[in-house]
């Protein structure tokens, strides 16, 4: 019963001056905001294009990325953005024999809004891009 008390006071005080550090006796922010109604939702894609001209999204099947991993270090990619190398070295172990990468790209893709409800407008904007 005690610890009933506890972990409710914890939660409790955490809901109004805790964050994500302290999950879960706060809310985690990913699940406790939305999006502004008249504002870009942006999503991050990463490309490759390979050496015949063809561009793709690459990924955790193709070249052993997740969305989640570059997000994470998206300022350092925009920084330095020959950290893409191991993208391309990761795909090119894991498909031999298929045209090499020339290029690697961040995609900040903005799908736009209106009234909350999506217009149809897509804008593409690269973020960070290497080429060895």
């Amino acid at each position: 019963m005690v610890a009933a008390l506890i972990v409710s006071a914890l939660t409790l005080a955490g809901t109004f001056w805790a964050d994500d550090s302290v999950f879960p006796f706060a809310p985690f922010r990913m699940f406790a905001t939305a999006d502004k109604p008249n504002e870009p939702v942006l999503v991050l894609r990463t490309d490759g294009i390979d050496t015949t001209g063809r561009r793709f999204e690459l990924d955790e099947q193709n070249a052993g990325v997740r969305r989640a991993e570059i997000e994470a270090q998206i300022e350092r990619f925009k920084a330095d953005p020959t950290l893409l190398q191991s993208v391309r070295e990761s795909y090119a172990a894991r498909n031999p024999g298929k045209p090499p990468l020339v290029e690697v790209d961040i995609v900040e893709v903005q799908h736009h809004l209106h009234n909350a409800q999506p217009t149809g407008v897509i804008t593409e904007v690269v973020l960070a891009r290497y080429r060895p």
